[in-house]
């Protein structure tokens, strides 16, 4: 039996419908993949899903159903930052998962609501980036430390563009902010730690908002999302911090945006996702770039199909956790857990 709930929520879909992050019938693209199909061909090349690729298990609910949340790994716990609940309210809620114990915990909420906010992990800290303050209205420039040690949050430098629905990544000791709702959001963002300061990247080769990032070996891989002229995409592109430049990669065999990316033994893994308009649905699609190969492996398929969600890799494990079960905003509080 599954613990999480999950609950649409028509009052707040209508608003969603009027706005690009989570619109209803507004010209996106449905993806057609299926997930049953053990090969697809992405540019001539095979993709396939290996026999003994893995298997997936339950693990202990999230104790607060969420959707579009954010999270981030510090000293091998999960943390899991705000989204919406399940009346419809976004959320201050961190709850901090130890796959060892498989137990969650309450720490300090952040000191504002946040949806879609962007988080990743620094030094042994939490940094909560961006997000929207009102649903699809104001996008926030805002930035915030949490340190476990203390169970306390502070301020730090604000973005110098506010966001809303992009992706955050830390990398030798950067968090970089890519894609999003809000100013200039073709224009990637780099937060220094140790100064505490903000700096302009080159722009990604276009916009996309929904989007999911990782890092590997010091490079930002930037994968899928949506755009409200183009729709769900399939884009891949890695960004090089010393050479400040995109090359675009072999794209993701399923285009989608609502999905979620983790690093883990050295490829990125990317479940999830939802599409809208004619056969709207959300993804189960599970697929994994190799750098080394510049290839796709489409993978056993995520038990629950859900958009909003959020993955880490710890200890050779891939966790994937909350998110909504339908298109539009709806809340589980689902853990299910990858084994390669």
């Amino acid at each position: 039996m599954r613990f999480g709930t999950c609950l649409v929520l028509i009052a707040v879909l209508t608003l969603a419908s009027s706005v690009a992050c989570d619109g209803g019938d507004n010209g996106i693209q449905v993806a057609t993949s299926s997930p049953a199909a053990s090969s697809a061909t992405v540019d001539g090349a095979a993709t396939t899903t290996p026999d003994g690729a893995g298997a997936w298990s339950d693990g202990a609910p999230m104790p607060t159903p969420r959707a579009e949340v954010a999270s981030a790994v510090i000293d091998g716990k999960i943390y899991v930052v705000g989204g919406f609940l399940a009346n419809g309210s976004n959320s201050n809620v961190v709850e901090a998962h130890d796959p060892a114990t498989d137990a969650w915990s309450p720490v300090a909420p952040m000191p504002e609501t946040l949806d879609h906010p962007m988080t990743a992990a620094a030094d042994g800290k939490l940094y909560v980036i961006g997000g929207w303050r009102t649903f699809g209205q104001e996008a926030s420039a805002a930035a915030y430390a949490y340190d476990p040690a203390s169970d306390a949050w502070s301020t730090v430098s604000d973005m110098p563009l506010a966001r809303a629905a992009g992706a955050a990544v830390e990398a030798s000791g950067v968090i970089y902010v890519v894609g999003g709702v809000g100013e200039e959001p073709d224009v990637a963002l780099a937060y220094d730690v140790a100064q505490d300061a903000w700096r302009r990247l080159a722009a990604m080769p276009r916009p996309r908002e929904h989007l999911a990032a990782a890092a590997v070996d010091g490079m930002v891989y930037v994968i899928g999302g949506r755009w409200s002229d183009t729709g769900n995409v399939a884009d891949a592109t890695v960004y090089d911090p010393a050479s400040d430049t995109w090359t675009q990669l072999a794209p993701m065999p399923t285009a989608r945006g609502g999905l979620t990316a983790a690093t883990l033994d050295g490829r990125v893994y990317v479940t999830g996702g939802e599409s809208f308009g004619g056969g709207s649905r959300t993804f189960e699609e599970h697929e994994v770039y190799d750098p080394a190969a510049n290839a796709w492996t489409m993978l056993p398929p995520l038990p629950t199909s859900r958009h909003g969600l959020a993955s880490q890799g710890v200890d050779g494990r891939l966790y994937v956790i909350a998110g909504g079960e339908t298109p539009g905003l709806s809340v589980s509080g689902f853990v299910e857990v990858f084994a390669p």
